[in-house]
């Protein structure tokens, strides 16, 4: 199997591309790729900026920050999403959950 060359690497390290991570894959199996990108690089720090899908990724990015965010270092999670979305549920933008209103 190739690996991956740095520019790819880095690319999906940008705060989008673990955006885009985050959204297409399973909860468990994102922590899983957190998990080893730390135990490859492990002075990396994550700051993830992901689009509005649904409430269940909004309270998936709070759970992902309230138990990895020190493990993983995890600096901040974004989520873009209208205020309709954001009103949802309030409480999944606390604690590290950053709204940003599109």
């Amino acid at each position: 199997m190739e690996k991956p060359n740095i520019e790819s690497i880095n690319n999906e390290l940008t705060p989008e591309g673990l955006g885009l991570k985050f959204n297409s894959m399973d909860f468990n199996d994102f922590v899983r790729y957190l998990r080893q990108t730390v135990k490859d690089s492990p002075s990396v720090r994550f700051t993830i900026v992901a689009d509005w899908i649904n409430i269940d990724k909004a309270r998936a990015a709070k759970a992902l920050f309230d138990q990895y965010a020190s493990r993983f270092q995890i600096n901040s999670i974004t989520i873009k999403a209208t205020r309709q979305q954001y009103q949802e549920d309030v409480n999944a933008f606390q604690s590290g959950v950053i709204w940003q209103e599109i």
